[in-house]
């Protein structure tokens, strides 16, 4: 596989997608590859994901490969982000690491712009402006600077997928792999089962034993729970009442290690009442299952387990990312709790056990996406299992078993999952069939806000109707945030220069809303919400 590449970079620019499973060697092709081009006098960018994978990225690619690495990601400070440019802008940096901002590191003479697991939502930047999405980014730096971009990832998006079938970029595939080590076996628990068996907790008795078994043979687990907080919603059994945002039309979260209520949308967050505010009822229940809730029931559960929670609550201090990844590393805990931050790109050699609680959640949103973006976390989460041996075993835990989604992901088959998915994707005229483009309008008077975005969507049917579909204008899901309302236009096109040209023209006639209303166009949206 180097070396197609590596021939590739002499004979073709073409983007690469590296499509390789879990464990493959993706991170060895990428080392390799950038000495080859280190060696040529060309200089490197790497994007990663999370901010919580660039410690393992860094400490792997120093250990290999001996020059200058700068790193970019939001959590530097001012002072470090200048010394940081000043580094790149004097040529004393060879290769950039970071995440997705790192693509617009000013670095020049670039030989190769690699993007790791490049299906990743992380890459797309949806607030504020500038719009846009890392990996598309890259594939037109690359283009421009005459570089080669390689995109990796073991479950690549179907964007990605679909112009590697189609010739627009190179697939090369790696299938097994590396050493001794194989895919993990998954088993999926039907949890409508665990309640018909009088076990109302959320682990299931499968879990709870492997759990107790690997803990028995000293190795390490990760736990998955995409959700933070303690209890999902706070409800009076008096009236029915539900707490909800003031701001935003969300309910609030539960955090007991705060005791506070939280808004995930605009950052609220109250006191947990101790009376209905409104009944004045005392009987207040929490409902729904978040990261702090599992965190101690295991510690009741297990008694001397020793636990590290990641999610962003834990993960607000400067530098806890690195601390966290190499407490586990080294030992200094058995069980790895966490949210999506710790599903992707993450190798920790001594993982036995994957759990995964709640799998199906994301499965509920309404967006075209969601059982690609359940197959991908899925799968995964089930990859940081057995990457040193062929005993990883991953077990997930979900009301929805038969979700194409979710019985994909048991046995690692992106190809089918693919296949049958775009079969809809066609007849919907979603992506990769189409370009989606999402006009939002927000402002303090809803009444303005539908007349405003009813007013474009008029004016854009009339001229392109014969050309788009258009879906809506509608209230967006979440139709309320920071005490602006929403309203939504989703525009399909197969012809990119057409929805180009059709955005501008809509530009030039609605480009001033008003001094409170707020025109967001997002083009190939990924978060629908």
């Amino acid at each position: 596989v180097l070396q197609q590449i590596w021939n590739l970079y002499h004979t073709s620019r073409k983007p690469v997608l590296l499509h390789g499973i879990t464990g493959s060697g993706k991170t060895y092709v990428y080392i390799e590859l950038v000495k080859k081009i280190i060696s040529i006098d060309k200089n490197v960018i790497i994007l990663v994901p999370e901010i919580s994978l660039t410690p393992q990225t860094i400490k792997r690619f120093k250990s290999s490969i001996n020059c200058s690495i700068a790193v970019i990601h939001s959590r530097m400070s001012d002072g470090e982000r200048r010394d940081t440019i000043e580094d790149i802008m004097s040529r004393k940096i060879r290769i950039v690491i970071g995440v997705r901002s790192a693509v617009l590191a000013p670095l020049d003479n670039i030989g190769l712009i690699i993007v790791d697991e490049e299906h990743d939502g992380s890459y797309k930047q949806s607030d504020p402006e500038p719009r846009y999405n890392s990996r598309d980014v890259a594939v037109m730096r690359g283009k421009f600077q005459n570089a080669l971009v390689l995109l990796g990832s073991a479950t690549p998006s179907f964007e990605s997928y679909y112009n590697a079938l189609n010739n627009k970029y190179i697939l090369i595939k790696l299938t097994q792999r590396h050493g001794k080590a194989t895919l993990p076996r998954v088993h999926i628990v039907d949890m409508t089962q665990e309640y018909k068996h009088n076990n109302y907790t959320f682990i299931s008795r499968h879990l709870k034993h492997k759990i107790h078994e690997t803990l028995a043979n000293k190795k390490q687990i990760i736990l998955f729970i995409n959700r933070r907080g303690f209890s999902v919603c706070l409800i009076c059994r008096d009236c029915g009442f539900m707490y909800e945002c003031i701001n935003c039309s969300v309910k609030l979260i539960y955090h007991k290690s705060s005791y506070t209520l939280k808004c995930h949308q605009c950052g609220y967050s109250s006191p947990v009442p101790e009376k209905c505010i409104s009944c004045g009822g005392e009987q207040i229940q929490y409902k729904g299952t978040g990261i702090q809730k599992v965190e101690e029931y295991l510690k009741v559960l297990f008694k001397e387990v020793r636990i590290i929670r990641v999610d962003q609550d834990s993960m607000r201090k400067k530098g806890s990312h690195i601390l966290i990844y190499e407490a586990f590393l080294n030992g200094k805990a058995d069980i790895l709790l966490g949210t999506q931050m710790i599903s992707k790109g993450l190798n920790f050699p001594d993982v036995r056990l994957v759990g995964v609680l709640q799998a199906d959640i994301g499965l509920h949103f309404p967006d075209f996406r969601a059982s690609e973006k359940t197959f991908q976390l899925l799968t995964q989460v089930a990859g940081r299992a057995g990457r040193k041996d062929d005993l990883g075993e991953v077990i997930i835990q979900t009301y929805s078993p038969c979700e194409p989604g979710v019985q994909y992901a048991k046995t690692h088959d992106f190809i089918s999952f693919y296949e049958e998915e775009t079969k809809s994707r066609y007849q919907l005229g979603y992506p990769p069939f189409s370009r989606l483009t999402r006009i939002i309008i927000q402002g303090e008077q809803e009444i303005e806000v539908s007349s405003y975005i009813n007013g474009i969507a008029q004016f854009l049917i009339k001229k392109y109707g014969h050309m788009f579909t258009f879906l809506g204008p509608s209230t967006a899901v979440i139709t309320k945030v920071k005490n602006l309302y929403r309203y939504s236009l989703l525009i399909k096109s197969k012809y990119s220069k057409q929805l180009e040209y059709a955005l501008a023209t809509m530009k030039k006639k609605y480009k001033k809303p008003g001094s409170k209303m707020k025109l967001i166009i997002d083009v190939d949206p990924y978060n629908m919400l």
